[in-house]
């Protein structure tokens, strides 16, 4: 006789590939439709849609397609502060109308150096400069058959680079580019000195994701959490100055004088920041950071 207490047949489940939405008629097209909303008083998105601050969700891979597609990454916080920092800075540096702050190297140091500038920032190009101003520049392409990497980077480098002045548009900058059959343009002030780094990539990826989201500087935007912890505002500070847009203070439980206190701190340090604080779950939460300082508060506690 079989044991009634375990049963053979199990209830009915569905997984993904058993589910179908019909469409059903509509009079709106897709290019009809404004999905856009906003993040803060200073951020809108283009997408409703923001990643989570996990170590199993959000490093900055994802951020970057999260911003290329509209939306917003939150780097999470389980890790050394430096190394979430080099996150924000990959996100910062992936594309922009300019790299501001161009990774360089001097002629005097080896190709040693200059291949570990290269792996380190995972770039393909090194403006060479001394005292400021560009006297080369070294890409892959020329030490791609080098085999003594203690010879210097001037004896390899491709001199006399093209250069523009700071204020040429993407679409002049793009024209450059094909005239003279190069991926990196160096943008120079009226004295010669090096300001910024205008790339092939930058420009195609431009054009490839209209709908980016960007800062004023053309760079992606990307947010990092930080916790309520002794290093709190260390953290907050590193991930400041590698230019993150939004600071989240993400804890389980938002509700709390720890976090309130923690906003407090972040808001009267660093009061031109987007922040964002929770989880919550009540009214009263919400009240309560919004006076502490926030601009946007994250509503949901899970089982």
């Amino acid at each position: 006789m079989a044991d009634q207490s375990h049963p053979t047949v199990l209830s009915e489940a569905l997984t993904f590939d058993d589910v179908l939405l019909v469409p059903g008629y509509s009079e709106v097209l897709p290019s009809q439709v404004e999905v856009g909303t906003r993040l803060t008083r200073k951020i809108d998105l283009r997408i409703p849609m923001v990643s989570a601050a996990m170590d199993t969700v959000t490093e900055a891979e994802t951020a970057i397609c999260m911003a290329r597609h509209g939306g917003l990454g939150v780097i999470h916080k389980n890790l050394p502060p430096e190394e979430q920092a080099a996150e924000v800075r990959r996100v910062k540096r992936t594309e922009s109308g300019m790299i501001t702050d161009p990774v360089t190297i001097a002629p005097e140091q080896t190709l040693s150096q200059a291949l570990e500038l290269m792996r380190r920032h995972r770039i393909s190009g090194l403006p060479v400069v001394r005292f400021g101003r560009p006297v080369g520049i070294l890409t892959s392409r020329d030490i791609r058959f080098e085999t003594n990497l203690a010879q210097s980077v001037g004896d390899v480098m491709t001199r006399t680079p093209i250069t523009v002045e700071k204020g040429i548009t993407l679409e002049r900058a793009k024209q450059v580019l094909h005239k003279h059959r190069i991926e990196k343009l160096l943008v120079v002030n009226h004295t010669g000195e090096l300001l910024g780094l205008i790339t092939v990539k930058d420009i195609l990826s431009a054009e490839s994701h209209p709908h980016a989201m960007k800062d004023d500087r053309g760079r992606l935007r990307v947010g990092a959490a930080i916790g309520t912890g002794p290093d709190a505002m260390a953290r907050a500070q590193v991930l400041v100055d590698q230019g993150v847009d939004v600071l989240v203070v993400d804890t389980a439980h938002g509700h709390s004088k720890g976090v309130i206190d923690a906003v407090r701190e972040v808001r009267d340090a660093f009061p031109e920041i987007s922040l964002i604080a929770g989880n919550i779950a009540t009214g009263a939460a919400a009240l309560a950071l919004i006076e502490a300082g926030v601009d946007a508060v994250k509503v949901g506690i899970g089982p």
